[in-house]
């Protein structure tokens, strides 16, 4: 009950202030939080595997980061 109260109270605040909350744009920023927080945790894991040996693992987790980083930039 209390995030419902809250979320409206939100919503009445930014109409104030003349921005259009959507449910959309706030999905889609969430989307782009969590993918953000995914290629940082790709890069993180293929650091770890260079050093024991399984650097073809770590080069395909690092071009899948790269990947998801220019889309997400290019957006």
């Amino acid at each position: 009950m209390n995030n419902s109260i809250n979320y409206v109270k939100q919503i009445k605040n930014a109409k104030r202030g003349g921005y259009t909350p959507t449910i959309a744009k706030d999905i889609n920023k969430h989307k782009v939080q969590k993918a953000t927080k995914l290629i940082e945790e790709w890069r993180r894991l293929a650091n770890e595997l260079k050093p024991q040996m399984q650097i073809d693992m770590a080069l395909t987790l690092e071009e899948c980061a790269q990947a998801l980083d220019s889309a997400l930039r290019g957006r």
